[in-house]
């Protein structure tokens, strides 16, 4: 019985990362990491400077996980029901969307760090 499924195109990487994305974006924007000793949150040598961009960063890495999660969804559905099988492009169109939609929540986040804190972690005041 679980064969079948594992066989089937619904059965792809994008459904499950999406899905994941989107729980860890929920869960993050509903219970915030209070400090950077958490077993949990958005972790890079940025976010980690001070608390304050400890808290702006897990706040945009949700918001940017859960809008991830969604499209992520919706392709690996729309590569189910284009693909009869799992075929090597059915492979690269779903894990190829995984790779590039972590990549996009990590570059798009540290790069909203430093639009908003200098290098030394304080907020930049908008002019």
């Amino acid at each position: 019985m679980l064969l079948p499924f594992l066989h089937s195109t619904w059965c792809n990487a994008a459904i499950f990362a999406g899905a994941l994305f989107f729980f860890m974006g929920f869960f993050i924007h509903r219970y915030p990491p209070k400090s950077t000793k958490s077993w949990y949150g958005y972790r890079s040598f940025l976010s980690t400077k001070t608390p304050e961009m400890w808290r702006s960063a897990n706040e945009y890495a949700a918001y940017i996980s859960r809008r991830i999660g969604v499209i992520l969804i919706l392709t690996g559905i729309a590569c189910a029901l284009l693909f009869n099988r799992q075929s090597d492009w059915f492979l690269y169109i779903t894990i190829g969307a995984v790779v590039a939609g972590t990549m996009y929540m990590v570059g798009d986040t540290e790069w909203e760090l430093t639009r908003h804190f200098d290098k030394d972690g304080n907020r930049i005041l908008p002019e």
